[in-house]
């Protein structure tokens, strides 16, 4: 598979009862977290306490009951993604939903959304990269207005499967940041959600760690 950036987000305030549950998660996965010696970024090396950037990966809050950990780059276990796997576990344990945003091979992003250890919803905005069936990634505006307390209206315009034919400017809203057609919308997208995509490294109260496949 090709590059893969994936950002799980659960329903559960940041505290050390998230970091525990997170713990808990990843052992179910059977992987553990290793907490780094320093969280300077050491720019010769291009790694964080020793350990290469792309390699480590990054809690911090999402939003005042959300939690959230941008996995490391290319996370993946076996033929799936960890994304999956990790919200999936999430969503379980905290009886309450999870989502994970993806980018792939900076061409397309998605997310896929969990509740009660089942996938609920999900949508990739150029199905044919991933490979996938666009009648079933067409995501669920009404779903996600739902679960996030945010207007239908305000979903809807980021759920468009995109083409080659598609207007390279577009935007949802004229006040976002990105187009349609940049992967990088996503993080518009998760503004509408209420959600904050994180600054590695400044998000306050945010740290790298390392996930570690055991």
């Amino acid at each position: 598979m090709g590059g893969t950036s994936s950002h799980v987000v659960w329903k559960q305030p940041y505290d050390a009862a998230a970091d525990l549950v997170l713990r808990r998660a990843l052992e179910k996965l059977q992987c553990e977290v290793r907490e780094l010696p320093t969280q300077e970024w050491d720019a010769r090396t291009a790694s964080i306490g020793g350990v290469r950037d792309s390699l480590c990966s990054y809690v911090s809050p999402a939003a005042a009951e959300w939690s959230s950990a941008l996995l490391h780059l290319n996370a993946l276990m076996g033929d799936g993604f960890m994304g999956d796997l990790l919200a999936a576990e999430l969503s379980r344990i905290t009886a309450a939903p999870s989502i994970v945003f993806y980018e792939y091979d900076q061409a397309t992003w998605g997310y896929a959304l969990f509740e009660a250890g089942a996938e609920s919803d999900r949508f990739w905005s150029i199905p044919e990269v991933v490979e996938m069936d666009a009648a079933l990634v067409r995501g669920t505006p009404a779903r996600l207005s739902s679960l996030f307390g945010v207007s239908h209206s305000d979903i809807t315009p980021y759920l468009q499967h995109v083409d080659p034919e598609f207007p390279e400017e577009l935007k949802a809203f004229p006040e976002d940041e990105f187009a349609l057609n940049d992967h990088w919308v996503r993080v518009d997208f998760m503004r509408r959600l209420g959600l904050e995509y994180p600054s590695p490294g400044s998000t306050a109260g945010g740290r790298y760690i390392q996930i570690i496949e055991l």
